[in-house]
């Protein structure tokens, strides 16, 4: 068979297979290719610059009822936008109002929450940002500075997107070189409809932060970055600025975590993530999750702790999670429930961020030595209530109050405590070394071990669940023992699902059961 032959064997085959068709060999807007000359005297913030984004959600529309009622005709909407008429990706109006908003609230980028699968360009996603684009323009005009335009690339579409021509998905693998194709079009195309002047740009590279990673079928950590690089520097003459979130394998310009309205602040190197809130109770098929508000008490308590960190070691990006997911109640938009109440706490956060302020808060563990906890004794450090993949009860043994593991619905093989530090006490050790000493009864499992929140990037999540070196292990005798542990390289910013640390609890009855623990300052 000679080699042409072979070439067209293969792509019988590849067709055949169903694999990608109908990539489009063109995005579907105007601002491409560019030149070099196109980026010039463009506006940028530079790395280490406090800047202050958020992710936009555009995708609802009042008149066809677009994300306001669900498939049962059940309101779609846990927290509603202050005014109902005329709310529309297709509407300029509605638009201009929301990046007026984020100018009140200080935000200096906004990234539209971009959904948009290549070849199907009359979606929500691509029909809503030229108007976003006329809004930003109109703005301008009127002499104000609207926040810059970044993409938030919402990867559940590199398994959910309907792409083939029989209205099947592909499933996008990012080890071939057609899913590293549709991976880049995608991108390619969201910033083919924004004016390169309106980028959000660091140091000159327009920014592009990339959800989860779980929905994409294979990574190649070696090429899919690097590619897509490459590639729009071929077709925009400049590399873009990548912010992945933590599951994506590669090398990324920075990493953040989606959950910060949950559980933030999430903190990495460069960016923090936090938001005011959560509850999901409007989505269809959920189980209930509530992070109460508290008046703007969360969203203020979240910026605060990010606020004592000294600015020189602090990260330099605030994520606001999010302005207006109005689904699961993480906004900060003008609403009817909230009225303007976290426009006006963002600007002033906002506004101490970007200054370089620095808050000191009283607490009597600022200059502590230690911490500890024992049941409904928590002196700076306290044991998180139980739920999740750690679940716990309060036994007595022979006098001694203890806490022991349940079952964890999500491992058989596995059970965990978390505990979560003082910040002020926590704040004080980036980079820093500690002793924990672990007061435990020697029976009813095999191990213990702990995984807690480092600035080595060693472990799952860059080092969120960082192993300490050493495991121990658990006897038969019924005695208490204390166990000692060194964990260097703290960073104990609640990246460890939440908390800052957690004890793993392997093999027998897998009964850890824990009467004290104590961190110490290492000498």
């Amino acid at each position: 068979m000679t080699m042409t032959a072979i070439v067209l064997a293969s792509m019988l085959c590849w067709v055949a297979a169903g694999q990608l068709n109908g990539l489009p060999a063109k995005p579907a807007g105007e601002f491409f290719p560019l030149k070099a000359a196109d980026h010039e005297k463009t506006a940028s913030f530079q790395r280490g610059q406090p800047v202050v984004g958020t992710t936009y959600f555009y995708w609802y529309d009042v008149e066809s009822k677009a994300h306001f009622v669900n498939s049962n005709g059940s309101d779609a909407l846990t927290t509603h936008p202050a005014e109902m008429a005329g709310v529309s990706f297709k509407s300029a109006l509605w638009h201009k109002g929301q990046l007026k908003d984020m100018m009140d609230a200080g935000i200096d980028f906004l990234m539209p929450v971009y959904w948009g699968v290549p070849g199907k360009p009359d979606g929500w996603s691509f029909v809503g940002l030229p108007p976003l684009v006329e809004a930003h323009t109109a703005l301008e005009k009127e002499g104000l500075k609207p926040p810059m335009i970044g993409m938030f690339f919402d990867t559940s579409i590199l398994q959910w997107n309907g792409f083939r021509a029989d209205g099947s998905s592909y499933h996008v693998d990012l080890t071939t070189e057609e899913g590293r194709g549709w991976f880049y079009a995608a991108i390619r195309d969201f910033f083919s409809l924004i004016p390169p002047a309106k980028w959000a740009r660091i140091d000159g590279r327009p920014i592009v932060f990339l959800y989860e990673a779980a929905f994409v079928k294979k990574q190649d950590p070696q090429r899919q970055f690097e590619y897509v690089k490459r590639r729009f520097k071929d077709d925009f003459a400049i590399e873009p600025f990548i912010v992945k979130s933590a599951g994506w394998q590669g090398e990324a310009d920075a990493t953040y975590s989606w959950g910060g309205a949950v559980s933030g602040p999430i903190l990495f190197r460069e960016v923090a993530a936090l938001g005011p809130g959560y509850d999901h109770s409007a989505v269809p098929g959920r189980q209930p999750l509530v992070v109460e508000r508290k008046d703007g008490g969360t969203y203020v308590d979240r910026w605060t702790k990010i606020l004592q960190l000294d600015p020189k070691a602090r990260p330099w990006m605030v994520h606001v999670e999010t302005w207006n997911e109005w689904h699961e109640g993480t906004d900060v938009a003008d609403s009817r429930e909230y009225g303007r109440r976290y426009i006006v706490l963002t600007r002033v956060l906002a506004d101490l961020w970007r200054a370089g302020a620095r808050v000191y808060l009283p607490s009597s563990y600022v200059n502590a030595a230690s911490v500890s906890w024992e049941p409904d004794k928590p002196q700076g450090l306290d044991l998180r209530p139980t739920g999740g993949d750690g679940n716990w009860e309060l036994r007595t043994f022979e006098s001694v109050r203890a806490a022991v593991t349940l079952p964890n619905p999500h491992s058989p093989t596995t059970r965990y405590l978390y505990f979560n530090v003082d910040d002020a006490f926590a704040y004080g050790l980036l980079g820093k070394s500690l002793v924990l000493r672990v007061t435990y009864r020697d029976a009813e499992c095999s191990s213990l071990a702990v995984e807690y929140d480092s600035t080595v990037d060693q472990g799952p999540l860059d080092g969120a669940f960082r192993p300490a070196a050493e495991t121990v292990a658990v006897g038969d005798t019924g005695r208490w023992k204390t166990a000692e542990l060194r964990l260097p390289e703290c960073r104990f910013m609640n990246r460890s699902n939440g908390a800052d640390l957690r004890l793993v609890v392997a093999g027998g009855r897998m009964e850890l059961v824990v009467s004290r623990l104590e961190l110490h300052k290492a000498q």
